[in-house]
Order: structure tokens, then C-alpha cells, then sequence
């Protein structure tokens, strides 16, 4: 079993080839069929995998890391939507404060029921039941950055109409933004049951529900995200 200091996991290539370039990442064995990467100069090392989309992808490729790699730190890295019409906060890094199963429960044609609602815990830790919605580690990160509770979903949002619906479920606490995934809640869920910290790091690509790819910022977006991580990261 190797050891090492973070793991940092995102869906696709893009969301990674900068950071694993500038982190002078080498591709190592695939982890089950996962990419896997390795930046053996820093200390301790740090592993890099692509998962794929959606949250399945995302939480077999982080267990089956934290199994063979046992990591002291996992980052989630990517881009996301958010859930407000600000064009001005495209391609801006955001810094998570919670990540959020936001549709998983029961739907009826007028009302959604959350977990704690139906009393099923995806998780039991120390002090109590873990619900919809898992609190993760930002420490070291800069405090300039926006804060942000990411909505992990299976469906993306459609159309702006769908979106205000979703992002009406989960009324964040402390004024954070509200961003659109479809990982983040999986990678935590699983580092929790791992008594590890887990940190999300993404770039705003779009505007939720807003599906003309035109209009969205992919690329720098992709680029914020692994910037802010790389200056984190490198000593």
C-alpha cells in the first residue's frame, strides 16, 4: 500500500491537464480503470484521477484511491453552474462550505422530501446522523474567494425554471453561493466515511439552466479551479 499527502479527483480531463502538467504529474497504473497520475517531487506526494461524470463515476474512483493510496487530504476539483443570473462570476474560482445531495428523496409532483425528512442517513459519524447535506474543510485556502454550498445532482438543469426549483431546496446559512454539480457530494460522502478531509475547488462554467454552450466558459472556468488548488498546493 503506497501513502500519499492529497488525492485530487475531477470528472474529466480538462478539469486536471493543467494542474497535472504544472504539478509535473506522470501517468501511473490505472486505478481500476480510472487515469491515474502521480507528482512524486512533492512532499509526500499527490495523486491525480479522472473519474468520469456523475456521481457513481466519482465515488468508486475516490474509495478505490483512498483504498490503495490512503491519502491525508482529497480535493475535488471541476467546474459548476450556479444558481443566480451574475454573468460577471463566470470563470471565477469558487471554495466550497458544504456539498449537498440535492436530489436525492422523494418527489411528488409538488413538493420535494429531503433524507432527514424520511429519516434515511447516508452516513452515522461521531456527532450524529448525516443527511442531504455534508460540511467540508476549506483550511489554507484564500478567504478571498467566494464561498459556496454546490448542489451535487444527477440531471443538470434544463432551463432557468428547473433550476430556481432545485436551488429553492437547500437554503444555504451563511450567504455562500449556490453552485450546480454532479460530483462534489459523492467525493465527500465517501472521504467522510474515511475520517478524511475533503475540499472542493471549482470554477462557475454557467449559469444553471442556461444550456447554449455559447454563452458558457468551460476553459476558464476548468483553469481558475486548478490555479487556485496549484497555489494551494505548491510549496
Amino acid at each position: 500500500m503506497n501513502t500519499t499527502s492529497a488525492l485530487i479527483i475531477a470528472a474529466t480531463d480538462p478539469e486536471l491537464s493543467w494542474l497535472a502538467g504544472q504539478l509535473h504529474a506522470r501517468p501511473e497504473r490505472p486505478l481500476q480503470d480510472f487515469p491515474a497520475y502521480h507528482a512524486a517531487a512533492f512532499p509526500g506526494g499527490i495523486r491525480l484521477i479522472t473519474s468520469g461524470p456523475g456521481m457513481a463515476n466519482a465515488a468508486a474512483a475516490c474509495a478505490a484511491a483512498i483504498e490503495r493510496f490512503q491519502p491525508a487530504r482529497i480535493f475535488n476539483a471541476g467546474i459548476c453552474g450556479l444558481y443566480a443570473r451574475d454573468r460577471g462570476l463566470l470563470g471565477k474560482a469558487v471554495i466550497g462550505e458544504r456539498a449537498i445531495f440535492a436530489d436525492t428523496g422523494a418527489q411528488s409532483d409538488t413538493a420535494f422530501t429531503t433524507l432527514s425528512e424520511m429519516d434515511l442517513p447516508v452516513a452515522q459519524v461521531p456527532g450524529g446522523s448525516v443527511f442531504n447535506a455534508l460540511e467540508l474543510d476549506s483550511r489554507g485556502l484564500p478567504r478571498d474567494l467566494p464561498r459556496a454550498d454546490f448542489l451535487t445532482v444527477a440531471s443538470v438543469s434544463g432551463s432557468p425554471e428547473y433550476a430556481n426549483k432545485i436551488s429553492l431546496r437547500f437554503q444555504n446559512r451563511t450567504g455562500a453561493l449556490l453552485c450546480e454539480d454532479m460530483e462534489s457530494a459523492a467525493v465527500a460522502l465517501v472521504a467522510l466515511r474515511s475520517g478524511i478531509p475533503c475540499t472542493v475547488v471549482r470554477g462557475i462554467s454557467n449559469l444553471c439552466g442556461e444550456r447554449d454552450r455559447a454563452r458558457w466558459d468551460i476553459s476558464a472556468a476548468a483553469r481558475s479551479a486548478q490555479k487556485t488548488l496549484y497555489a494551494f498546493l505548491r510549496p
